[in-house]
Order: C-alpha cells, then sequence, then structure tokens
C-alpha cells in the first residue's frame, strides 16, 4: 500500500498507466491545480489539499464529487505539497507534477524528497520520464543500458559502481565538478555519498521492488 501525492506542475501521458501497473494506492492526494492531474485520469482522491488558487475550471468538478478539501491560506508555513507530505499514511509516498514552469515552484517540489527521506518515508517522484529519488546510499538494480544522474547537494565525496564511467570517492563541489550522466554497465549497481543526493534515473522505474536505501 502506499500514498500518491499530485502536485499541479506537468505529467505525461502514460505515466499513470505506469503507476497502475507498479502502485496499489490506499490514499490518493490531489494538491491544489494537480487534482486535474487525477480527475483526468479517473482517479478520485481522498482529499484536495490547497489555498484553490491553481484549481481553475476543475473546481466546480470538484465540488460536484463532494470530495473532502482541506483549505491553507498564503501565510501558511508550509507549501501545499509539504502539507500533503505530512497527512501521507502510507509508504512509499509517489510523487507526480513536480516540474512545474517556474523554478521556485520545481525547487520546492524537490525538496519534499528530502522531507519525505527526513521524515524517514521512502518516496520517489516523477518528472520528464525521469525517476527522481533522494538519499546517500543505494543499491539498485537498474535495467543496463539506462542513464543515470547523480546530482549532490552540497560539497560531497561521490562513489559510482556498476556504471560505464565508475567513481571512486571523487569530490564534488562549486569547482570540482564529477560527470553527472552515466550508464548502467552492470547488473547491480552502488552509489555512495557522504551527504544527500539526488539521483535521476532516465525513464519510468519502479524503485522500490528491489531498491535499498
Amino acid at each position: 500500500m502506499s500514498t500518491l501525492i499530485s502536485l499541479n506542475g506537468h505529467v505525461e501521458s502514460g505515466l499513470f498507466e505506469f503507476l497502475r501497473e507498479n502502485f496499489n494506492f490506499n490514499q490518493v492526494l490531489g494538491v491544489d491545480g494537480g487534482t486535474r492531474h487525477l480527475l483526468r485520469a479517473n482517479i478520485r482522491p481522498n482529499m484536495v489539499v490547497g489555498d484553490l488558487d491553481s484549481m481553475g475550471s476543475f473546481i466546480g468538478e470538484v465540488l460536484d464529487l463532494r470530495l473532502p478539501i482541506l483549505i491553507s491560506y498564503p501565510d501558511k508555513d508550509f507549501t501545499d505539497g509539504e502539507r500533503a507530505l505530512q497527512l501521507s499514511q502510507s509508504a512509499p509516498v509517489v510523487i507526480v507534477g513536480v516540474w512545474g514552469e517556474e523554478i521556485d515552484h520545481l525547487l520546492g517540489n524537490l525538496a519534499l524528497l528530502k522531507m519525505a527521506y527526513g521524515l524517514n518515508k521512502p518516496a520517489v517522484a516523477y518528472g520528464f520520464k525521469e525517476t527522481i529519488l533522494f538519499g546517500r546510499d543505494f543499491t539498485l538494480h537498474i535495467p543496463q543500458g539506462a542513464t543515470i544522474s547523480v546530482i549532490p547537494t552540497a560539497g560531497t565525496v561521490l562513489s559510482e559502481r556498476g556504471f560505464k564511467w565508475e567513481l571512486e570517492s571523487v569530490f564534488w563541489s562549486n569547482y570540482a565538478v564529477p560527470p553527472i550522466s552515466n550508464i548502467v554497465a552492470e547488473p547491480v549497481q552502488h552509489i555512495s555519498a557522504d551527504k544527500e543526493v539526488f539521483v535521476l534515473v532516465k525513464g519510468y522505474w519502479n524503485p522500490f521492488s528491489d531498491l535499498t536505501v
């Protein structure tokens, strides 16, 4: 069982089909305008979270369905997405609609993975044909030939094994940057760092079938 959180960013066609094949959601939360993605996919959310400023014409459908709505206000101390994460009751937490048109929204949405990590809630986000994780130590079974990117958030000592370009204790900083993209070369891969990193896997992939974080 898991929780689906739908944000207001872009969702590609085909993503919900992938999610239905890979996850069993017992809790679905629509975050303001992100509710429209759920309604278009014929998924009824358990709750709508937000101040409804980005709902648009879908507000009528939400009201007609008599969906529970948790109203938040502009002077709140957390984003609508963070509130939804606080309300998540089942893990893993699956987040869609991450990529928006405004950089502050994008960064705030990606920060939800960091928050989930701090709350000890396994989480994954899906972007433009990308699977996004956050953590410090990963043993992975990504299909060979797939492309990954590791993006540290601070000065980090990074190792990558099982890839075309293997890294061993390479220091990442503003002036010493290791290769970002890499290609899976072995059946089992390992990524480790002394600080948390974002791992982006090109394509949709369910990390919880075989992932150790």
